[in-house]
């Protein structure tokens, strides 16, 4: 207890001696305004990709039963989703 009490005030003191000329203070300002910035780019681009996915994945329709037929490769299988595929095409032209 009393080592983490002796780190934590040798930090203080470091922090203090460091931060106690002006042009390091300046620094910091930049560098923490630097990284504020470029954080909140990687999170705006992460919602955005996120915000995508979600997009792409919503617009596709899904069928399990579908996909299953496909996997196992069937011939009727096939024949199938291409007739279902074909139906949703003239209902749409419609």
């Amino acid at each position: 207890m009393a080592l983490k009490r002796f780190a934590l005030l040798g930090l203080g003191a470091a922090g203090y001696a460091y931060f106690k000329n002006k042009d390091n203070r300046d620094k910091a300002m930049v560098a923490f305004n630097d990284s504020k910035g470029k954080i909140s780019e990687l999170a705006g681009q992460a919602k955005q990709s996120i915000s995508d996915y979600r997009n792409k994945s919503e617009s596709k329709e899904y069928n399990v039963e579908d996909s299953k037929m496909m996997e196992e490769g069937a011939q009727t299988s096939v024949q199938y989703f291409n007739e279902k595929q074909e139906d949703t095409a003239e209902n749409k032209s419609l």
